[in-house]
């Protein structure tokens, strides 16, 4: 079972039409790796008014020691408009379809 505490926005950038990339980092616990930080890069594309009943897609993750490693981990794709789209793509449809698989 994995503790985590409260949201810490460690990085935000806009996108080219609109919305953003974040990555949201905060500190997690489990028994096998003991205390550390657990980190998602987010992609917010809704306008304000329809993103309080919606959770933005999580296309990327990672779970290190320190906030740094997240970060070092997490930055090159939320930095790379690419690789957001090509995660996006990826992501499962509602009401549990499949997203296609690429292959590049």
């Amino acid at each position: 079972m994995k503790w985590m505490s409260s949201v810490q926005r460690v990085f935000q950038r806009d996108l080219p039409d609109h919305g953003f990339v974040a990555i949201d980092v905060r500190r997690a616990w489990s028994p096998t790796r003991g205390m550390g930080y657990h980190g998602d890069v987010i992609v917010e594309r809704r306008s304000a008014d329809r993103r309080a009943a919606h959770q933005p897609p999580v296309v990327a993750s990672a779970s290190r020691k320190t906030i740094e490693a997240v970060l070092q981990d997490l930055l090159p794709a939320a930095q790379s408009n690419t690789a957001i789209g090509a995660a996006l793509v990826r992501q499962p449809r509602l009401h549990g379809e499949r997203a296609p698989h690429l292959h590049w």
